[in-house]
Formats: structure tokens, C-alpha cells, sequence
């Protein structure tokens, strides 16, 4: 690099905005260009303002989230060391909390919210980008901001409800990173304690924060310090966080509570994987480093989900090219050195942001994702911008215009992707049909669909879509769990007992080969439970000791349905004792729904039928005038009352 070129990124700032020799559109260039970043955004992905939530994390996060569906003090104090969805991000979640707090539980203040971040993100890292040029070059600051902030591959990012944890921790790590500029630049220490600062913030909002200081250190390279021990020991604290909050990270995605300082809501679970073998795991690295390259570039095809490779495919060419594309990048980058540093720098923080997602560490059901290349992108623009505009442009000006072009219609072409990327995150049936699109054997859509399709009583489409994951060789057992609920529906809609008895039949072998291959799901037990409490309410009661055994947490749902089980057998002294424990703390839970209130009014009508029949007439009565009053709706509560009085003459 010439010396020029190399005092440009390096340099101190150059006060050329705001003075009165410039124009006003210069003087006030960065405030238009935030404003034009928020109208392309909107444009981009303001059709998400009407989209619901989706089936995919956000149950976890938002909608099945009962301390983010009621939020209060007590539940924003518990997300402080909360696990959500084997993740420790309390910023995040509180976010999500005062969402609902504010604006209430519909998706789309959720999703508002996740905008108007990714706008503040693209603001940051134009002025980040104009500090990195030594204040010279606006046209590279803007360019990157822009292609950044529309780029289709952000839909997922942006438009996903559950995302809200990428968008936040851009914003601070982003932040952090322009006060550690101006630390470089000033070498004031209270502008390096306010980059730590903020390196916790983006901690607490994703673990993935944690590579904060190896980006600082790329900091230090492109702003020209000579290599010295002060680039390390300045950073220790940025080093401790990152061991901190790397342990937590590796502790959670295993299932564990991180030595006891942390709560698991649920259900002990991983995502951690080990089945792939080192050399496995570089060819998925490899190929997932290439194609976000290539559909950065070439934007074609996204998919909210890019499945793991068979065998077959893994021997294809693009699998082995995708690992030496990676080792030819990094030889770049080190042979640059010499030459420039853009592109040490470019792919530099490429590497870094993208490494802990690379699959190295298996983690999750996926190989890549949109969404892994939010911040990694912001690397790749500025390397494209600033190279054509130092090593091209200022030794050819006449091409200036040409190259403009090229850019604005690159935009116009984002633009118009990202809004049709958008649209797929509709709701769970556009997101998973989506997927079906481009993998139609991927059997976690084929489930996820038909679960939506189930939870809007669209049965029989949940029932097709499920039996073709069969059919397809599905090993999923909560696909085999789903079908045998469908089944068990049918059963229940049977005209004759032969019928029925046969659906019943086979609904009860679908959950046997669930429960063999996932033994520990405590959901597959309560529903084989639930099918069962008609025909064989002891069956009823083992699988829901079972259950409880598994899922503690979900005791008052088990223990319940327990109590109808015994009701059933007769043995009314024992669903009374189990209604004792029941009913006490569902009274302190705040009803503040329909479906609560039912549950609630369900558990006196059953000990009203306990105490009736174990010789407590009056108990039972009064049992049953609770019921009626919470749900006077609750039909079943007004007849059995209706029949108590009776029975006792009044």
C-alpha cells in the first residue's frame, strides 16, 4: 500500500462536514443519508408490519412466553438469569418484555421494533465506515450502509420476530466498535471503558458478541499501531467477557444452568452436536463460508433453511471448493498484506464474525443461515466499496459514474428481493412452504407445517403432511407423536366402534415408536395420556406419573388431567387429595385469559365430582358453584350442578 493510501486508513479525523465552504447537502450529509437508509428499509421490509408470528422460536420468545405475554416486575427480574431457547441473552429478552409491556402482545410492535434497530445498525455502521476512511470518502460510507441495510439476506434477520437478538447486538457491538475508533484516535480511556461497555451490552443480548475484541484488534491493524503488548493488555477486560460469556454459551447450548447461576424454564435439552467428524465439519464450514459469498453477491434461491447434506451430496464438488475457497480467501487476505490492507481487513472481519457459526462446532439442524451473515456482510461491502474506490476510481474518475450505476442497480435489485423475501415470513405456512419449495423431503417442515396446520384446526392437511414425512423414512419422533394426535381426532369423528377402535389402535402405535425413539419427551406421555383417558384411564395415569417425572414444571396440566383419570376409576379420594395440590396454586395465578379460566373452572368441577361421590355432597356443591361462577360459559360445570341440586333436592 502507498504511503497515501495508507495514512487514508489510518488517519486522524479530517474536519470537513458541517463547514461553511460546503453545501448544505454536505454539511448535513450523514442526517440524509439516515433518513434515506429509513425510507429504503421501510420500502424493503415495511410489508413485514402485518405479518404474524411464525412457528419457528417465537412460541419460545413471544407468543407461548407467559412472562412475556403478562409482563411484570417479577418477570423482567427473572430474565436476568433466565435460559431462553438455549441461550443466555437477558437483553433481549427484557427488549421482547417491554414490547409487550408497551404495545401489547400482537406481533407487529415486534417486528416494527426489529426495524427501526436494523435502521439504526445500517446509521452506525455508514458513520463507522466514514471514521474508517479517515473521513474522505462519503460515497463508500453510504454504499456500504445501503447494500448492508436492504440486502435480502437480512429478511431473516430483520422480518423474524425471535431475531430481535441479531439486530440488538449489531447495534451495540457496532457502537462499541465506533467508541473504540475514537479511543484509537484520541486515546482517551474513558471512550475504551465506554467500548467495553458496550461489548457487555451486545453480550447480554447474543453470546456471539464474544469475537468483539478480536474486531478491535483488526481495529488496530487498519488504524496503522505498531504491534505491541498494549494492544493486548488494553483488552483484557474485552477478553475476560468474551471467556465469560463463551463459557455461559457452551454450558447453556448444552443444556446445563452454568454451575447453578442460571434457570432452565423447560425441559433439559442441547443444541450442541457431535455426530460429524472433523472432516465433516471443515467441509460444512467451508461450503457455508462460500455461499454466503455467493448469495451476497448473487442473491438467488435464499431459504429460511439450508438442511445439513446427505452422504451422497456431500461428496459433490462444490463441498471440497467450498473448503479451498475458504483456504484461498485467508491466503489472500495474508499475501494483501504487503499490497493493502483492505483486504487483510475485509476478510479479516469476515472470519471473525462469521467463525463461531461456521459449523465447526455443530450446532443446531442447520449448515448455514441467513442470518449468521448479518454483520460478516458489513465487511464484505466496505471491502468492495473502499477497494474500487482507492485502487480504481482515484486512478480512473471517468469510471465513477459507471461504477455508481452499477451500485444503484445492484440496490434496486436488493430492494426488490428483500421485499419478496420478506413476504415468506407471512406466517408459519409461507415460512415452511417456503422451505418445501426448495427441500420437499425436509421432514422438520413437513412437522412444523403440520403443527401450524393443527393449531388452526386444519387437521386433515396436518394429518397429509405428516403422513408424507412418513412415508418419506422420517425418524422425527415428535412427527410420529403429531400424527398420532391427528389419528386419535379421526378416532373421536369415527361413525362405528370398529372404525374408531382401529384409529385408536394405530394412534397408540405411533406414540410406542415415538417413545422409542425420543423416551424423554415429556409431551409425547400427556398426549398418549390424553387419547388414552377414555379407554384405558389406568394407561392414563402411568403415562402421566411418567410425564411428571420428565416435565415437573408442567405439574398443575399432568396432575389435572390425573385427577379426571381417577374421577373415571372410581378412586374419588385420591383425585380429591390431587385437586387439593392443584387448585391452591392455580388460585394465585392471575387468569387473564379465557382458556385459563377454564382450566381453572375444569379442576373445581372435578373435585366437585370427587367430593359428590365420596360422601361430601355440600363440599361437592360448593365446589360446583365455584365453577360455574368463574366460567358461568362452562357447560359441563352447569349441568353437574344442575344435577347436584337435584340429587339433593333444592
Amino acid at each position: 500500500m502507498s504511503k497515501k493510501k495508507q495514512t487514508v486508513a489510518g488517519s486522524k479525523p479530517v474536519k470537513t462536514g458541517g463547514t461553511p465552504e460546503q453545501p448544505a447537502h454536505l454539511q448535513h450529509w450523514f442526517l440524509i443519508t439516515a433518513g434515506g437508509l429509513l425510507a429504503v428499509i421501510l420500502a424493503a421490509f415495511g410489508g413485514a408490519f402485518g405479518h404474524d408470528f411464525v412457528s419457528w422460536d417465537d412460541h419460545v420468545y413471544v407468543y407461548e412466553n407467559p412472562m412475556v405475554l403478562n409482563p411484570t416486575g417479577a418477570s423482567f427480574r427473572a430474565f436476568a438469569t433466565q435460559v431462553v431457547s438455549l441461550n443466555y441473552h437477558p437483553l433481549t429478552m427484557w427488549s421482547l418484555w417491554l414490547n409487550s409491556a408497551m404495545f401489547g402482545a400482537g406481533a407487529k410492535s415486534f417486528i416494527v421494533t426489529n426495524v427501526l434497530l436494523h435502521w439504526g445498525n445500517a446509521a452506525l455502521l455508514c458513520w463507522l465506515v466514514w471514521l474508517l476512511t479517515g473521513r474522505q470518502y462519503r460515497s463508500v460510507a453510504i454504499f456500504t450502509a445501503l447494500l448492508f441495510a436492504i440486502h435480502p439476506l437480512r429478511a431473516e434477520s430483520v422480518v423474524w420476530v425471535s431475531e430481535r437478538k441479531d439486530v440488538l447486538y449489531v447495534f451495540f457491538f457496532l457502537a462499541g466498535l465506533i467508541s473504540y475508533w475514537q479511543y484509537l484516535d484520541t486515546q482517551r480511556k474513558s471512550k475504551l471503558w465506554l467500548a467495553l461497555l458496550m461489548m457487555l451490552l451486545s453480550c447480554l443480548s447474543k453470546g456471539v458478541a464474544v469475537v468483539f475484541p478480536l474486531v478491535c484488534l483488526l481495529l488496530d491493524y487498519w488504524h496503522g499501531r505498531k504491534f505491541n503488548a498494549a494492544w493486548i493488555i488494553e483488552k483484557l477486560p474485552m477478553f475476560a467477557l468474551s471467556l465469560l460469556f463463551g463459557l455461559i454459551a457452551l454450558d447453556v447450548q448444552k443444556g446445563g444452568d452454568f454451575h447453578g447461576l442460571l434457570t432452565l424454564p423447560g425441559e433439559k435439552t442441547k443444541a450442541l452436536s457431535s455426530v460429524f467428524g472433523l472432516d465433516k465439519k471443515i467441509l460444512f464450514a467451508g461450503y457455508g463460508y462460500m455461499m454466503y459469498f455467493v448469495k451476497t453477491l448473487l442473491p438467488l434461491k435464499l431459504c429460511t433453511f439450508y438442511p445439513y447434506p446427505t452422504e451422497v451430496e456431500l461428496k459433490g464438488p462444490q463441498y471440497i471448493g467450498g473448503a479451498l475457497f475458504m483456504l484461498a480467501t485467508l491466503a489472500l487476505a495474508v499475501w494483501s498484506m504487503r499490497k493493502t490492507r483492505v483486504l487483510a481487513f475485509g476478510f479479516g472481519w469476515i472470519l471473525a464474525t462469521v467463525l463461531l457459526v461456521l459449523q465447526f462446532i455443530s450446532v443446531g439442524v442447520v449448515i448455514m443461515a441467513d442470518r449468521y451473515f448479518y454483520l460478516p456482510s458489513a465487511g464484505l461491502f466496505f471491502m468492495l466499496t473502499y477497494a474500487v474506490e482507492v485502487y480504481v476510481l482515484q486512478n480512473k474518475p471517468g469510471l465513477r459514474n459507471t461504477w455508481w450505476a452499477v451500485l444503484a442497480l445492484f440496490a434496486a435489485w436488493c430492494l426488490w428481493l428483500s421485499r419478496a423475501q420478506t413476504a415468506t415470513w407471512k406466517n408459519s405456512e409461507t415460512l415452511w412452504q417456503q422451505v418445501l419449495k426448495y427441500y420437499p423431503a425436509e421432514d422438520q417442515a413437513m412437522e412444523s407445517l403440520a403443527n401450524w396446520y393443527g393449531k388452526q384446526n386444519r387437521v386433515p392437511e396436518a394429518e397429509q403432511m405428516l403422513e408424507r414425512a412418513v412415508a418419506d423414512g422420517c425418524t422425527r419422533p415428535n412427527v410420529f407423536s403429531a400424527l398420532a394426535n391427528c389419528i386419535a381426532i379421526k378416532a373421536g369423528t369415527a361413525k362405528d366402534s370398529t372404525t374408531h377402535r382401529a384409529l385408536l389402535n394405530r394412534a397408540f402405535s405411533l406414540y410406542d415408536q415415538s417413545i422409542a425413539l425420543n423416551p424423554n419427551n415429556a409431551d409425547t406421555y400427556f398426549n398418549r395420556a390424553f387419547t388414552a383417558l377414555q379407554v384405558n384411564p389406568e394407561r392414563t395415569i402411568a403415562d402421566l406419573d411418567m410425564a411428571l417425572a420428565l416435565a415437573p414444571y408442567k405439574a398443575l396440566q399432568f396432575k389435572q388431567m390425573k385427577s379426571t383419570a381417577l374421577n373415571s376409576l372410581k378412586r374419588y379420594a385420591e383425585a380429591e387429595m390431587v385437586l387439593n395440590e392443584v387448585i391452591p396454586v392455580m388460585e394465585k395465578m392471575p387468569l387473564r385469559s379465557a382458556e385459563e379460566k377454564q382450566k381453572l373452572s375444569d379442576a373445581y368441577l372435578e373435585r366437585a365430582v370427587s367430593k359428590f361421590n365420596n360422601g361430601n355432597r355440600p363440599g361437592g356443591l360448593a365446589d360446583a358453584e365455584k365453577s360455574v361462577s368463574i366460567m358461568p360459559q362452562n357447560q359441563r360445570a352447569v349441568n353437574l350442578l344442575s344435577r347436584m341440586k337435584a340429587m339433593m333436592g333444592q
